[in-house]
C-alpha cells in the first residue's frame, strides 16, 4: 500500500456545483446566478472562456483515500467521503456493521481517532487536491480492506474490469510457464 491510500485523513471537500450555479463576478458585483447548466455549457461551446470559478459550500471533513496514485498535473487523490453512523437508527448500523449494505463500508471506531463511528460512503468518490488534504491519518485500513472497498467501488459503478482481468491472468499464467521451464 502506499503512502495515504487506505487512509482516513482531514481534508477541505467543496460541494459538487449543482444549479442554480452561483459564480464569482469580482470583489465589486454580486454573484452571478445562472439557472442551467445548458447556458454555461452554450458559453464553452461558442468557444468563449468556457472556465468559471464556481461559489460552493465546502467542509473540513474525514475522508478514506482509496488511491494516492496522481498526476502531476492535477495533483488530486481520489477519497470517499464518510457518514457517521450515529445518524441512522439501530437496525442500519447493525446492517452496516455486519457488511449487509453494500453502499457503506464500516469502518471499525477503535481502529481511527473521529469523534464517532463512520462507514465510507461508496458511491461518495471525491477528488481531494494535496493541498487540501492533512496527511496527518486518523486511522488506516488493511490492505484487504482497502482491496473490499476497491471491490465495491468497481460493482456500484458497474466498471467492466473484465480485459484487466485477462490481461493479469495471461500474464500469470505466461510466468508460471517460463518459471517450471
Amino acid at each position: 500500500m502506499s503512502e495515504l491510500a487506505g487512509a482516513v485523513v482531514w481534508a477541505v471537500v467543496p460541494f459538487v456545483p449543482e444549479a442554480p450555479f452561483r459564480l464569482y463576478a469580482g470583489g465589486e458585483h454580486r454573484p452571478i446566478e445562472v439557472d442551467t447548466a445548458e447556458k454555461l455549457i452554450a458559453a464553452g461551446r461558442k468557444g468563449s472562456e468556457s472556465e468559471f470559478t464556481f461559489l460552493v459550500p465546502a467542509k473540513a471533513r474525514p475522508v478514506l483515500i482509496v488511491s494516492d496514485r496522481h498526476d502531476a498535473r492535477v495533483g488530486e487523490l481520489l477519497a470517499l467521503r464518510l457518514a457517521r453512523l450515529g445518524a441512522l437508527t439501530e437496525e442500519e448500523r447493525r446492517i452496516v456493521r455486519a457488511h449487509e449494505d453494500p453502499a457503506l463500508y464500516p469502518l471499525d471506531a477503535a481502529s481511527f481517532a473521529l469523534p464517532e463511528e463512520n462507514a465510507a460512503i461508496i458511491a461518495a468518490l471525491v477528488r481531494v487536491h494535496r493541498s487540501a488534504i492533512d496527511p496527518r491519518h486518523v486511522g488506516r485500513l488493511g490492505a484487504e480492506e482497502l482491496r473490499a472497498i476497491h471491490e465495491r467501488i468497481a460493482t456500484h459503478y458497474g466498471l467492466d474490469l473484465a480485459q484487466l482481468m485477462r490481461r493479469e491472468i495471461k500474464r500469470l499464467a505466461e510466468a508460471r510457464r517460463r518459471r517450471d521451464r
